[in-house]
């Protein structure tokens, strides 16, 4: 590996999603392989810049996209070929949620049309689940919860791509979540949601599509005041 390109340094407020992407563009751009080792902890610190507790955590957050491997006493290593997983494990928050918002309002209106009583069921559960995890604090658990609900949510379209779409966006969209979870409101997200639930399984789109409009406008409008 050549030590003169310099890599992106990272400069915003969200320090460890800029690091994931510096490292994400180090594999790409260096023609890194399967197997190959990346440059030490602290090569990479000093190289992008950051402290070695930030450039941790963004490993951990590759190592569990399944892009990078870290071998106890023998570093951190190459562990899948860069793809549309890598690439959505290193987009920025924002880029999240603007692929979130086109294909949640176009699940939206195809669940409303197309849902069963049992997906209703299901999304009654999801929601009843965020509601309790709210209450109790637990910010990790309702994250997963509420990742369920919109899941659920894109089964009901009855289209097996949107399914797909939306299963390959899921982690991303769950760390997206974890980065805002101080600025959002979790209640407040579920009464959107509930909002929603009451479109679909009344099977009008339209409300189904203002909701989730809503609901995503005010989230990236939150994020926009933090950063």
């Amino acid at each position: 590996m050549t030590e003169d390109r310099q890599i992106a340094m990272p400069t915003r407020r969200l320090l460890v999603d800029q690091v994931i992407a510096s490292l994400r563009e180090l594999v790409e751009h260096e023609g890194l392989s399967v197997g190959d080792r990346m440059p030490s902890e602290p090569q990479l610190a000093e190289r992008l810049g950051v402290g070695r507790s930030t450039l941790r955590e963004a490993i951990r957050a590759l190592s569990h996209t399944g892009l990078l491997e870290t071998r106890q006493g023998r570093g951190t290593f190459v562990a899948q070929d860069p793809g549309l997983p890598a690439r959505l494990a290193a987009a920025r928050v924002p880029e999240v949620f603007e692929v979130r918002r086109a294909l949640e309002v176009l699940i939206a209106q195809l669940a409303a049309a197309r849902r069963t009583s049992r997906h209703v069921e299901r999304l009654r559960s999801a929601l009843a689940d965020c509601r309790r995890h709210a209450e109790t604090g637990d910010i990790p658990a309702f994250i997963a919860a509420d990742s369920m609900f919109h899941q659920v949510t894109a089964e009901a379209t009855g289209n097996s791509v949107l399914v797909e779409m939306y299963g390959a966006l899921r982690p991303p969209l769950e760390g997206a979540l974890g980065v805002v979870a101080d600025i959002v409101v979790p209640q407040q997200a579920n009464d959107r949601h509930e909002v929603l639930l009451d479109a679909i399984e009344a099977g009008d789109a339209d409300a189904a599509v203002a909701a989730t409009t809503a609901h995503l406008d005010e989230t990236v409008a939150l994020f926009a005041q933090e950063c």
